[in-house]
């Protein structure tokens, strides 16, 4: 139940991003497992970032996510 409901919220565009980042990410790792390592750790650093701004920019305009964790 809970994959299908993240997968409805992300939409068909979303989905065919998280495939293409996993396709690219395994076509670097038959090269190198230590720069896949990198570019997977970089990428999930960089939507962390995102996540904290979004978080609070929308916190600034009062319409905070509340609690998701």
């Amino acid at each position: 139940m809970g994959d299908a409901c993240m997968l409805d919220k992300i939409g068909a565009a979303g989905v065919l991003g998280l495939v293409f980042l996993v396709g690219g990410i395994s076509v670097v790792a038959i090269e190198s497992v230590y720069v896949a390592a990198g570019v997977g750790f970089a990428f999930a650093g960089l939507m962390l970032v995102a996540y904290g701004f979004v978080t609070t920019i929308l916190g600034a305009l009062g319409m905070g996510l509340g609690d998701v964790t």
